[in-house]
């Protein structure tokens, strides 16, 4: 029985000893929170004065009276609203500050977000060793999402590496992430030509391919419509669909034939795209595949099919006023649910 009471008075003074211990942690990270949003007040104010002023002694000073973390994520925040002379002067600022330095062994050493973080700013700064740091670590860095930052970074300062290799250093995990497509979508048009190249390998992974047509389509306009025509055939769903999407942005001669044929595709993401094209197309001539998607296994399909019909003005309506008159069946609740929405937008 003393056994058990003596336990109970060692574990009730851990419990007082470990809430304390969590108070005064609240505490003092309220007051680290407080001192941080003071410094980055302060210095946002003197970069604010630095675009009336262009005292660059004075802003100096700011950015070297406050820690590094601060000045990096403020001063990145700064400059990004900046355009023109102001933009430069800053980024001199910062450069002559040796905040370049800072943001580079933030890089190295920081956790995933401040790494991420530290390469979109290398890539704002466009310091002299930049480059350098940038692929260091995007040969070395640990983290895939660092290392897709890190290659976005590059291709901004018109540094990536072909995108072959570039690719390959990311690793295969890493070519499933949504990041890439911000990446294609940053390629200069003088390097299109490798994002077509890409989207061609049957080897690669379909993910990468289908970004890399959506990045053509939205860059590169008609001079690529050939190849997402060709593309729209793909065995990879995936970029089948993507090729649909870029040819709703671009238009083909072909685009009609191509699309029917899509419509009738076994993937309903394929069948899908395929409707949606079609409407962004104003293609009208199509409204019987249409009709006849309506009655498609996936609801995702019966909408586009549907909301096609109805982007086609009147004579779409009347074609989806007639289906919702009709025999319950698939075909007729979706043209009553698409027409209960109203004209389309």
């Amino acid at each position: 029985m003393w056994y058990i009471w003596d336990l109970s008075i060692v574990l009730s003074a851990l419990s007082l000893t470990i809430m304390l211990v969590l108070i005064v942690r609240r505490v003092l990270q309220e007051r680290r929170g407080v001192a941080e949003a003071d410094q980055r007040r302060f210095l946002l104010t003197a970069l604010i004065a630095f675009t009336e002023n262009r005292d660059r002694e004075a802003l100096k000073a700011a950015l070297l009276s406050v820690p590094a973390s601060v000045a990096i994520d403020a001063g990145f925040e700064f400059i990004s609203l900046l355009r023109g002379e102001e933009h430069e002067d800053v980024v001199a600022a910062f450069n002559e500050c040796g905040l370049p330095t800072l943001v580079a062994r933030q890089l190295e050493r920081g956790n995933g977000a401040e790494r991420v973080h530290a390469a979109e700013m290398l890539a704002a700064l466009r310091s002299e060793n930049a480059v350098v740091s940038l692929l260091s670590a995007l040969d070395r860095d640990r983290s895939r999402e660092v290392r897709i930052a890190v290659a976005i970074a590059l291709c901004d300062v018109g540094a990536l590496p072909p995108l072959g290799i570039a690719l390959r250093k990311i690793g295969v995990a890493g070519q499933r992430s949504r990041r890439l497509i911000e990446l294609f979508r940053r390629f200069p048009p003088k390097r299109f030509e490798e994002l077509e190249d890409h989207a061609r390998r049957q080897d690669a992974v379909p993910f990468t391919r289908a970004a890399a047509i959506d990045a053509l389509a939205r860059s590169g306009g008609f001079r690529f419509a050939d190849f997402f025509a060709r593309a729209a055939g793909d065995p990879s769903p995936e970029v089948a669909a993507a090729a649909l999407r870029a040819l709703g942005l671009t238009g083909h001669a072909n685009a009609p034939a191509i699309l029917v044929q899509a419509m009738g595709n076994g993937d309903w993401d394929v069948r899908a795209d395929a409707a949606n094209a079609a409407s962004r197309l104003g293609l009208s001539d199509l409204a019987a595949p249409l009709v006849r998607l309506l009655d498609d296994e996936a609801w995702t399909v019966r909408y586009a099919a549907a909301n096609a019909l109805r982007s086609f003005g009147q004579p779409g309506e009347r074609i989806l006023r007639e289906i919702a008159a009709s025999e319950v069946s698939r075909s007729q609740r979706t043209a009553s649910l698409i027409l209960a929405e109203g004209p389309a937008a």
